[in-house]
């Protein structure tokens, strides 16, 4: 679901580039409620990552170097080949250079920084609650789901449990909330969740 990990995950090159573009798959994940993929188990928030202010020329070089990116191979996973991986590196470099950002780092920071913010969007208002507020709606969605089997409950309810006792991560800064949320439908679509679609 994320606009890379899909199509970098099986690579030994996504240890280098799999939170590289938008990890939401995550922040999606605990947006979407089970009612809709009741087959899904949920996931916590992202991981936080150093936060930087966002321009709309990050998030357009961001969503634009996303498919060049997602073409990249470092070699096959059961098999590290340091000479592709090294090459993919070079390539990724290349891309995100061509599409705005100094290095594959502040690329990183972007991509970090707008996955703080999706993470706590409810993609049905569109609007930044909070992860806490999401998990908790995602919560009790599960608990009245009637056609999800026992034991995928139990460890649903249980993940969920386990990342709202975690806490409430830091809130990202305002402009940040009011960049992201403006490209909401962007982004979703993006990631290939669809919801950016019905706007």
């Amino acid at each position: 679901m994320t606009i890379l990990s899909r199509a970098v995950r099986a690579a030994s090159l996504s240890a280098l580039l799999a939170g590289a573009v938008l990890a939401p798959a995550a922040a999606l994940a605990q947006a979407e409620l089970p009612a809709a993929a009741p087959d899904r188990a949920p996931t916590g928030a992202p991981e936080p990552g150093r936060e930087i202010a966002l321009t709309q020329a990050q998030i357009d070089g961001l969503l634009a170097a996303q498919p060049e990116l997602a073409e990249l191979s470092g070699g096959a996973p059961d098999k590290p080949d340091p000479k592709a991986e090294a090459q993919a590196q070079d390539q990724a470099e290349a891309i995100v250079r061509k599409n705005g950002f100094e290095s594959l780092e502040a690329f990183q920071d972007a991509s970090d920084t707008i996955d703080a913010v999706l993470g706590g969007i409810d993609p049905e208002t569109k609007s930044y609650v909070g992860p806490t507020a999401l998990l908790k709606k995602q919560l009790a969605a599960i608990q009245a789901d009637k056609d999800m089997p026992a034991k995928q409950k139990a460890d649903a309810v249980k993940e969920i449990e386990a990342a709202l006792a975690a806490g409430e991560p830091a809130t990202p800064s305002p402009g940040n909330i009011a960049l992201v949320t403006k490209n909401y439908a962007r982004l979703s679509a993006a990631m290939g969740d669809g919801e950016g679609a019905q706007k």
